[in-house]
């Protein structure tokens, strides 16, 4: 009895602590690797669903995605982020729509060509605050887990034919 009561406390201490570093964290972006390692050898996913419920009681979301074969956690939050224009918005969500019909590991060139009137502002911005990535010596760019965490409340289905209909329309 004792001995839970201990586990019990050690538990919530480090779900108090998660919930905190993830909240101050600045990029709003942590790996799995690291809160694994945070979360001891005690059960990583109740730690994970307790501060799940620790930040949806403040408004805020957590996010689990993929980025280059490790896992990533994000925290959101309801709406969209003001600092963030229509136009690049518009620009971001096209991106990852292609990424996902087309290829994961878009071409800079060709991204360059489709967005060539945008790319000084819109484009720039998206890698300047790490909502795309560029890899240089490869010649690709791919959406950053926080670039698809950023668009969760915006829009909810991008696939690349639904982006189209809804452009066409206009």
């Amino acid at each position: 009895m004792i001995l839970l009561s201990i586990e019990m406390n050690n538990i919530n201490e480090i779900v108090k602590n998660i919930t905190k570093i993830i909240l101050t964290n600045p990029q709003k972006v942590i790996r799995e690797e690291d809160l694994r390692n945070l979360s001891r050898d005690l059960d990583f996913e109740q730690i994970m669903s307790d501060v799940y419920l620790n930040l949806k009681n403040v408004g805020f979301e957590l996010i689990k995605t993929k980025f280059l074969e490790q896992q990533y956690y994000i925290l959101t939050s309801e709406g969209k982020d003001d600092n963030i224009t229509p136009s690049q918005y518009g620009v971001l969500a096209l991106i990852i729509a292609l990424s996902k019909e087309v290829d994961e590991n878009i071409k800079i060139k060709d991204l360059k060509e489709i967005f060539d009137e945008l790319w000084a502002s819109d484009v720039q911005f998206l890698i300047n605050n790490d909502y795309l990535r560029t890899f240089e010596d490869l010649g690709i760019i791919k959406v950053t887990p926080l670039g698809k965490a950023i668009m969760k409340n915006v829009i909810k289905d991008l696939k690349l034919q639904n982006l189209l209909n809804l452009f066409g329309n206009k």
